[in-house]
């Protein structure tokens, strides 16, 4: 089909496309939807036409919703989300015929925009990914990415322990270990100069160590939730103090991360207890009561449906974890990339947030089951006792050390309400501080040179989230500073920076950021 073929094909359908709108165009609840912005939508007859059945089709999606009325308060949640879901997934911007915008381009291109479309898609089907929502090629993590000054001191099986280098003269005397996510890579706290978190640190004089989980392969020995607790974070706190010559260190855990280091510390016998300075815990959850967005995936039917397919694996996928979350905002994370590679066979603008989400890591399977299980399902974690770990009895009411616990408002995976309830659960005195943002976007990414959030600090000591909030004081922009004094007083003395990284004991084996987070771990 030539260039005039196509061009005529687009001037029938949007001048003579007989069925009319019911209503005047953008009237609806579709008026301010970006789907639908471009002039093909709402100036053409056949963008009119879609815009009205489509805007039928949804008030007709809501009364598929009424049908699950009477089911349990889960189901009723899980069957308004997948009806939601098709109608997004069904809309006509998905749909090369049914995209005004899509054909115009299409003509305009001679067809280009169509094959490069269709490239792309057969290259991501291959791949079994999602669209593109980045230029993969413009990043590189230790050229752009994770390219803070430090070591790789220490790695067993299960992860690398990276030190930085020092950017003060003298340092806080109690080192810093953090711990992120090991379904995600830790570079989100590294991304670039002016969004880095361990940068920030470096500066305020913290002795920044990292732990870099390692991505495991598909159908290898699978560790589980007690390996990463003491071969993982037991062993990065005893090394992490070793190096450093002192008696304690600091902790901070992100989610997942934030889950394994709290049942590191709540197994812990009297003298490991003394190895902890403090904790703190970016958007983790010690009660899962209630799980968010997240939760329309989490019951026995569709878990027990994805255990077989974990088990021949032998670890969760990590696409498949990706995919989940974008599910929950399909219409901005699926769909919008969809039509924009595919459709419209454009390119997308290089975002290295965007990237680090792409940049997937797998779980290990036997981790994942116990996580989903004892703590989603059964919510365990916060139960005296209920769990075992290597013999030792799991129980958080032991943690003595300073904790802070720091909450996004808009966090749609972990409800910082459901953070809130851990300040009843620890023996110790805990600080709580609630930020504007997302996930990631109020919590790892937060710079103060940058930031136009606000966070919430000083609240009463009250697990009812109003109550908290209401007696709460509001600042301006980021959390981070704020943490750092409070940090401070558990961090000691100054004392001089370290000149070499690593000790005698543990010599640096390979620069920043390790090899592990560059590893190319095959899909499964």
């Amino acid at each position: 089909m030539n260039s005039d073929s196509l061009q005529r094909l687009f001037d029938n359908w949007t001048r003579g496309w007989p069925l009319q709108p019911t209503s005047e165009p953008g009237a609806g609840r579709l008026a301010d939807d970006p789907r639908f912005k471009d002039p093909s939508w709402s100036k053409t007859p056949y963008g009119r036409s879609l815009l009205s059945w489509y805007e039928m089709a949804g008030n007709a999606s809501q009364q598929i919703v009424q049908l699950g009325a009477g089911l349990p308060p889960h189901q009723k949640n899980v069957w308004d989300f997948y009806v939601q879901y098709a109608v997004d997934a069904l809309s006509p911007s998905n749909f090369l015929l049914t995209n005004p915008q899509a054909l115009q381009k299409a003509a305009e291109t001679n067809g280009q925009s169509v094959l490069t479309g269709a490239a792309r898609m057969l290259n991501d089907l291959q791949r079994n990914a999602l669209p593109a929502s980045t230029d993969m090629e413009a990043f590189t993590v230790g050229v752009n990415l994770a390219t803070s000054a430090g070591s790789v001191i220490y790695q067993n099986e299960i992860f690398q322990l990276i030190q930085y280098k020092p950017l003060t003269t003298n340092v806080a005397a109690v080192p810093l270990l953090m711990v992120p996510p090991c379904v995600n890579k830790f570079y989100a706290f590294d991304l670039n100069e002016k969004k880095s978190f361990v940068k920030y640190l470096l500066e305020q004089g913290h002795n920044v160590f990292m732990m870099s989980w390692r991505n495991p392969r598909p159908g290898t020995d699978s560790h589980g939730w007690d390996d990463y607790v003491f071969d993982g974070v037991h062993k990065a706190l005893e090394v992490t103090c070793e190096i450093s010559a002192s008696p304690k260190a600091n902790l901070l855990a992100w989610c997942i991360g934030g889950a394994l280091s709290v049942s590191a510390l709540a197994v812990m016998d009297p003298d490991e207890r003394k190895r902890v300075a403090s904790a703190t815990f970016l958007t983790t959850l010690v009660d899962y009561s209630d799980h968010g967005d997240v939760g329309v995936f989490v019951d026995g039917p569709q878990i027990s449906a994805f255990e077989p397919r974990v088990r021949m694996k032998g670890v969760m996928p990590g696409q498949d974890l990706a995919k989940a979350m974008a599910m929950l905002h399909a219409k901005d994370s699926i769909w919008n990339f969809y039509v924009n590679n595919y459709l419209l066979g454009e390119s997308v603008p290089p975002f290295d947030v965007l990237y680090w989400n792409s940049d997937t890591a797998n779980v290990p399977g036997e981790l994942y089951q116990y996580y989903m299980e004892n703590m989603y399902m059964k919510n365990l974690l916060r139960e005296p006792g209920a769990l075992t770990l290597r013999g030792r009895k799991v129980d958080v009411g032991s943690i003595e050390a300073p904790t802070c616990f720091v909450s996004a408002t808009e966090d749609h995976i972990v409800p910082w309400q459901a953070t809130l309830l851990a300040l009843e659960m620890f023996s110790g005195p805990t600080e709580f501080i609630l930020t504007e943002g997302g996930h990631v976007s109020g919590t790892a990414i937060n710079h103060p040179a940058t930031s136009r959030k606000s966070y919430w600090q000083k609240g009463p000591r009250t697990i009812d989230p109003e109550a908290w909030k209401d007696g709460a004081k509001k600042h301006p922009g980021s959390w981070w500073p704020a943490w750092c004094q409070w940090a401070a007083r558990a961090g000691g003395r100054k004392v001089p920076a370290p000149k070499q990284l690593g000790s005698k004991t543990w010599q640096p084996l390979e620069e920043a950021p390790g090899s592990y987070v560059l590893e190319q771990v095959p899909q499964a």
